[in-house]
């Protein structure tokens, strides 16, 4: 924090530079010689920034993703049978007491986001990751079915500090219009693993050893999460003032081309004000409800087509609320939607052909996950209550997962016509949230606007060094505007 502040004096001691400047030079000179960065010089840093912690953040999640793909991999490589051995259930023939793995995110949450404000957030996440590689490499050393269950709650509650700390990460890192973007490409590494971990899968049941091939998948992507912890590391830094790829000078301008965004600092501190505000807000607990929606569907749908489909819908749709304004709730229902639409004809569908359709389609809702994400990001300020609200978000989030295998019944096989109308439900009612958040939302900003105009309060910031590097929350700034 005190580095945070020294640098802040320095970028005001250079403002009044660049105001010397502008009166030798002219106006037409400013944007090059201020305090702030020319729009070539912002896009260098911005390039330097994206080439650093996009690539750490993707590889991060391609493995998060990989890592929980390892026991549907595993179970066809005999798991089950080596397993059934050793069990006292008479037909452990699928996995949905394996759920548990939600169980453990679910309970790890809001511990989660009390450790992302207290401590370090890049060593934090770091760790994290050393400790789900291990519990993943555990996974060898089960011998039934019980122990399974201990270690995939264990994974479920390492790795629930995944998804919020890297929005975090982003959100400290980018200007609220670029955010949506950045989310949808660290989030394309889950897409990277559904279309690669099959093959990687494929290759690895291939091992002749005395050690079962189910065994030496977890060694192996266990193994390979370890290394990659180690450059986290080293690599990803706590915050854009401790940056060890940025100059001392670019550390100051990566804080200072963030102020606009009006969302917090980190400061270590976890204020159980914001806390309750976070949970008690009822514009933000539209997007929490919204997060129901998904569910855990995809297990059972995606091959390698329908990754390349899915990152498509992820990045395709985060371009597109990163370029153009105030369009991420349309975007994010219409994706619910099309995903309804996709349910549907599967379930429903005449023929083979629109079965695949709706199958291809219906995976579009998971652009809607980064887009929530970028929302809170953007929306939430002060850093306590941004952390909660994720964990809030990502409470929904885990007992949608938990709870939607169970509803696809062995007895309504091949159809499964209550997994598909319970779907079907969560996502009409996803959209019907998102859309309820907008003019929540476009309210409130027409509000604070009819307010500050009334009292001659109206801010007139010109430059993005006039907002103050502060802690408050979205609801004690009233300069504060939402993005829709």
């Amino acid at each position: 924090m005190a580095s945070l502040k020294k640098m802040t004096t320095r970028s005001i001691t250079r403002d009044k530079e660049a105001a010397d400047c502008s009166s030798l030079q002219g106006v037409e000179s400013f944007a090059v010689c201020d305090g702030g960065l020319s729009s070539n010089e912002e896009k260098k840093l911005l390039r330097k920034i994206d080439r650093w912690i996009m690539p750490l953040l993707m590889v991060s999640y391609l493995l998060q993703f990989l890592d929980k793909q390892t026991l549907n991999f595993a179970s066809v490589m005999g798991m089950i049978q080596d397993l059934v051995r050793f069990t006292l259930l008479e037909n452990p023939t699928t996995f949905p007491e394996c759920s548990i793995f939600y169980l453990g995110y679910l309970a790890f949450c809001y511990p989660a986001s009390y450790l992302m404000v207290r401590l370090p957030l890049g060593k934090y996440l770091s760790a994290t990751c050393v400790v789900w590689a291990v519990i993943l490499t555990c996974h060898a050393a089960t011998s039934n079915f019980i122990g399974l269950m201990v270690v995939r709650a264990l994974l479920g509650a390492a790795e629930a500090s995944i998804s919020p700390g890297f929005s975090l990460t982003t959100g400290m890192w980018y200007k609220r219009s670029e955010q949506p973007l950045r989310h949808g490409i660290w989030f394309i590494g889950n897409s990277l693993a559904v279309m690669f971990g099959s093959l990687l899968a494929f290759g690895i049941a291939h091992i002749k050893h005395s050690l079962a091939p189910w065994r030496w998948l977890f060694i192996i992507f266990g193994v390979m999460t370890l290394a990659w912890a180690a450059v986290l590391l080293w690599y990803l830094p706590d915050a854009p003032n401790t940056a060890r790829f940025l100059s001392e000078d670019e550390r100051i301008r990566a804080v200072d081309r963030i102020r606009s965004n009006q969302t917090g600092m980190k400061d270590n501190q976890f204020k159980w004000k914001q806390v309750w505000e976070a949970m008690t807000d009822i514009k933000f607990s539209s997007l929490v409800f919204a997060g129901l929606g998904y569910n855990r569907l995809q297990v059972y749908l995606l091959q390698i087509p329908l990754g390349a489909v899915h990152g498509i819908f992820a990045l395709g749709a985060t371009f597109i609320c990163s370029r153009y304004a105030d369009c991420r709730c349309i975007i994010a229902g219409s994706l619910c939607m099309v995903s309804l639409i996709g349910s549907v004809l599967v379930r429903y569908g005449p023929n083979l052909g629109s079965n695949l359709l709706g199958l291809f389609v219906f995976v579009g809702y998971v652009a809607g996950i980064p887009l929530s994400l970028s929302m809170i990001s953007s929306n939430v300020a002060g850093f306590t209550k941004k952390a909660v609200a994720s964990a809030m978000m990502f409470i929904a989030y885990s007992a949608g997962n938990f709870i939607g295998p169970f509803l696809f019944f062995p007895s309504e096989a091949p159809y499964y016509g209550s997994g598909f109308l319970a779907t079907t439900i969560c996502f009409a009612c996803a959209a019907l949230f998102i859309g309820t958040l907008r003019v929540l939302l476009a309210r409130e900003n027409q509000r604070r606007d009819r307010l500050q105009s009334a009292n001659g309060t109206a801010p007139s910031i010109e430059s993005t060094d006039d907002f103050p590097l502060t802690n408050e929350t979205d609801m004690e700034n009233l300069t504060f505007r939402y993005v829709l």
